[in-house]
């Protein structure tokens, strides 16, 4: 074999019959030892090709395997390649008669799922953050394998989400449509009910090689259980270190299982990272051997030196974002902005690096759609309020406002004097000039006109700490939080948020016209994300399978990674995969950032960070 392999990657290559799990490290090249194998497979073993299952994650993987593989061989050899969802629809479109309108795109998906919660009134704390989290609750149902009827939702009460999921699934039933999700459970009935089907696949493809395998779940896995059949031809590669997508089902139990479901189950270690340099690999391995629940490994490197991961302190978002931009502006001269990586624990926290990133005229690219923070309704009325105190005339936005807080203005007399002023007249003033109105809403509406007076003399960061406070905003949301039963908490980090980006404006007037601007751009990244050049900027989650020259992991403190929201020992250790993940991104220079505070409190570094102190700082 003309190919420069290590002892691990050679055994695996050469494996025939029976089952084998692969541990890949980050960076051990567990692409080459899948294609090459397949290759092994047909030319050494003579295995017929039509008789290969190779199934990936996502369709770019499935491309670029097939395209790795086809580069390899002389002969075009007919080897199914594709994701979960594509061979799993294949074995029950014939069942069902499904054609490709059968299929629920997201966007429907969506937009029923709205409906179902517009008709039943159902409260929440931000709108398009509920309906994707009642989307990922009905996967994760059906990904486990889970009775809908005992499951207990954290986006709404237990009864509120049954009632989601039944009319969810009814309105599909009446439209003949299926989801992605259906593809996975529906295909697992079809093999466990129908004895015939069940062996026709297994005489169809009996070898079967699975990439990304911690990224199972309980569907899918007990699909592949029942397609290997007697003869358990199956190859799996996977990392249980970097299984982080619990939210929808996946586990490193099922890699951790894997033996004992698969009777004589062979196991090799890719534990060569021709990726990073040592440094960065050491820095990795003391990080995830906190984790129990993982099979140990050695991940060494190649003996590539270089500088040892840098530990970057700022005291706050606006002060981190500031260093990273100029830290980038130096790295360019050595580096090409497209090997460059931001890499953020949550979407929110990438405002204040485009901003700066902006304002250095560094071109940046996002890895993942961007809820703009200024889409949120409190951002929203919080603008309201800026606009219409250096706008008399912006009625639009006295309307947002009129009653937030109370002013016990009747929502027909507003409407009223909105038709009746357009945008000529001042509502305000109309009103104030209404003698049909009581003497307290004439005394309210008095000290909204008092308090727009005095927000327009403010600078912005100011003027919104007053409207929080001294306008009664931030009491509001709690009698919001209060009548919409929902935690105030997640709605008081927004209005912190938006008062971070409200730093160091001086006027009004150029901090709302930055926040068209910012919307613009992060509009226009979104709809154009082929087309994009410059850093990438992406989520954690995102970043898994990349790989850059330069990365920086920004905000790593505890609330951020960890999550405030992660609590059970699983969940830290999900945690830490995630962070681990994060940081074997890098190829030659790592960065990580830490903030001494957010939000004006004092914060501390991530508790994944406790054996960084033998780095520089």
């Amino acid at each position: 074999m003309n190919l420069m392999l290590n002892k691990n990657q050679e055994k695996a290559i050469l494996h025939n019959k029976g089952p084998m799990m692969v541990l890949s490290g980050p960076g051990s090249g567990k692409t080459t030892v899948i294609t090459y194998r397949i290759k092994n497979l047909i030319e050494k073993f003579n295995i017929d090709p039509k008789d290969i299952l190779v199934i990936t994650f996502t369709k770019s993987a499935s491309e670029e395997m097939k395209e790795r593989f086809y580069n390899i061989c002389k002969n075009n050899y007919n080897v199914s390649f594709g994701t979960f969802h594509s061979c799993f629809y294949r074995i029950i479109r014939g069942y069902f008669k499904y054609d490709l309108s059968s299929i629920l795109n997201d966007d429907e998906k969506i937009e029923i799922i709205k409906r179902i919660i517009a008709k039943n009134e159902v409260s929440f704390e931000n709108y398009d953050e509920f309906v994707q989290d009642v989307i990922s609750e009905i996967s994760l149902v059906k990904n486990e394998l889970i009775d809908y009827n005992v499951f207990n939702s954290k986006s709404t009460n237990s009864n509120t989400f049954k009632i989601i999921y039944r009319e969810y699934e009814e309105v599909k039933k009446q439209i003949r449509k299926i989801d992605f999700d259906d593809m996975l459970l529906k295909c697992y009935e079809v093999l466990k009910d129908d004895l015939n089907a069940r062996k026709f696949w297994q005489n169809r493809y009996k070898y079967i090689l699975i990439d990304e395998f911690q990224d199972i779940n309980r569907v899918q896995y007990e699909c592949i259980k029942m397609l290997s059949g007697n003869e358990n031809n199956i190859f799996v590669v996977g990392d249980d270190d970097q299984s982080i997508y619990g939210f929808r089902g996946s586990r490193p139990e099922f890699l951790l299982s894997f033996p004992k479901d698969f009777l004589d189950t062979k196991k090799v270690v890719l534990n060569v990272n021709y990726r990073s340099t040592d440094q960065i690999i050491s820095l990795c391995n003391s990080i995830i051997k906190d984790n129990k629940n993982r099979y140990e490994k050695d991940i060494i490197g190649t003996e590539k030196e270089f500088k040892t991961p840098i530990l970057m302190r700022s005291y706050d978002t606006e002060e981190e974002a500031k260093r990273i931009a100029e830290k980038i502006q130096d790295l360019q001269k050595s580096y090409e902005l497209d090997e460059i990586a931001i890499i953020y624990r949550t979407n929110m926290q990438a405002r204040a690096i485009i901003e700066k990133l902006m304002d250095y005229n560094i071109e940046y690219q996002l890895k993942d759609k961007m809820p703009s923070i200024y889409d949120h309704f409190i951002a929203k009325d919080i603008i309201a309020y800026l606009s219409l105190a250096i706008n008399k005339y912006d009625n639009d936005s006295f309307v947002k406002i009129a009653n937030k807080p109370k002013r016990f203005l009747n929502k027909n007399l507003i409407l009223d004097a909105f038709d009746i002023c357009k945008n000529k007249t001042p509502i305000l003033e109309h009103l104030y000039c209404n003698t049909s109105l009581k003497s307290w809403q004439l005394e309210n509406i008095n000290n909204l006109l008092f308090h727009l007076g005095n927000i327009k003399t403010k600078k912005p960061y100011d003027a919104i700490k007053y409207i929080l406070n001294n306008v009664g905003y931030e009491e509001y949301l709690e009698d919001y939080a209060d009548f919409k039963k929902i935690g105030v908490k997640g709605l008081i980090e927004i209005t912190r948020e938006i008062l971070e980006t409200a730093k160091g404006y001086e006027s009004i007037e150029k901090y709302l016209k930055n926040i068209d601007t910012l919307k613009e751009e992060i509009n226009k990244k979104s709809k154009n994300k082929d087309n994009q050049r410059g850093v990438v900027l992406t989520t954690m989650h995102s970043a898994k399978g990349l790989e850059f020259d330069v990365v920086f992991v920004i905000s790593c403190i505890d609330g951020v990674i960890p999550h405030e929201k992660s609590k059970s020992k699983e969940e830290i250790e999900e945690e830490r995969r995630l962070f681990y993940v994060a940081l074997t991104r890098a190829r030659m220079l790592l960065y990580i950032s830490i903030l001494k505070t957010k939000y004006d409190n004092n914060m501390i570094p991530s508790r994944f960070l406790k054996k960084l102190i033998k780095f520089k700082r």
